[in-house]
């Protein structure tokens, strides 16, 4: 049985215009962990917010997901075949249509704001403007131009951290800023240092799981070595890896004493990121 809001997902894609890009769009959807909307769903649940306030921004911000993996794994860019435990989405419904597929999302993530009804016009603009940052120059688009042009021979810690706190952050920042305008809280820096932070945690373990999981395990080509990617493993070994993420950690464990709201949903969530 699908919960709320994959429901509310659903029922979303169904209105959409019928033709083949609306079947592109559902099927690169389809089967995500969905982790970032469950950050803005589990900080709202600390301020005493209803969860299903934030599913407008939970649904723009997994457009905004769902775009950059389609875009990743094209040929130009990662050239993986699969993607969410099934075929890449160019695999399955060609190349074209998945570059014009992730341009449709990325549109659609400032629509669904724009045209919510759930939030008032400060909160959009609010919101707008973290997407176009964070997913952009400031964020995401900035972390990949930097992943895209480093190797394994030019990787240092400085740059990788940079690519880290852009690539993966970008979005986790956004994950936890959403929550906090929806809140009417002003704490741009704390949040967006939280964003930073779940981030940094994500991509240390995505790169050491591209070395110690199978393709199966976690659904999605493993591709990184062969590509000769600058990653976490270019600078560390997979124990010092291991210990690194521990001791992040438990930095976050720390910075989330000072929060503003009850971290308990929050934590029980980043317990399942540890276990994974």
């Amino acid at each position: 049985m699908k919960n709320s809001f994959e429901q509310y997902l659903d029922t979303y894609l169904q209105k959409q215009r019928k033709c083949l890009i609306n079947d592109a769009m559902s099927y690169a959807m389809e089967g995500g962990k969905r982790f970032r909307p469950r950050i803005i769903f589990a900080i709202l649940k600390g301020f005493g917010i209803d969860e299903a306030k934030g599913y407008d921004a939970a649904l723009a911000l997994e457009m905004i997901q769902t775009y950059s993996l389609i875009h990743d794994d094209l040929p130009a860019m990662d050239n993986d075949d699969m993607r969410r435990g099934k075929p890449s989405l160019h695999k399955a419904f060609r190349e074209d249509i998945a570059i014009l597929t992730g341009d449709q999302l990325l549109n659609d993530a400032f629509r669904v704001i724009g045209e919510s009804q759930t939030y008032d016009s400060d909160t959009k603009v609010s919101m707008i403007n973290a997407l176009s940052k964070y997913a952009g120059h400031d964020g995401m688009i900035y972390g990949q131009l930097l992943d895209v042009t480093a190797d394994d021979r030019t990787i240092n810690k400085e740059l990788l951290e940079e690519i880290q706190d852009n690539k993966t952050g970008g979005l986790f920042k956004i994950s936890c800023l959403f929550p906090m305008y929806i809140a009417r809280i002003r704490e741009e820096e704390y949040f967006t240092k939280l964003g930073s932070l779940i981030g940094q945690i994500f991509q240390n373990q995505d790169d050491l799981f591209d070395l110690i999981k199978t393709e199966k395990e976690m659904g999605k080509s493993l591709n990184d070595k062969k590509n000769n990617k600058g990653t976490a493993l270019s600078l560390y070994s997979p124990d010092e890896l291991k210990n690194l993420i521990e001791d992040e950690f438990t930095e976050l464990d720390r910075y989330l004493e000072k929060a503003c709201f009850n971290t308990d949903d929050l934590k029980g969530l980043l317990k399942t990121l540890r276990e994974r």
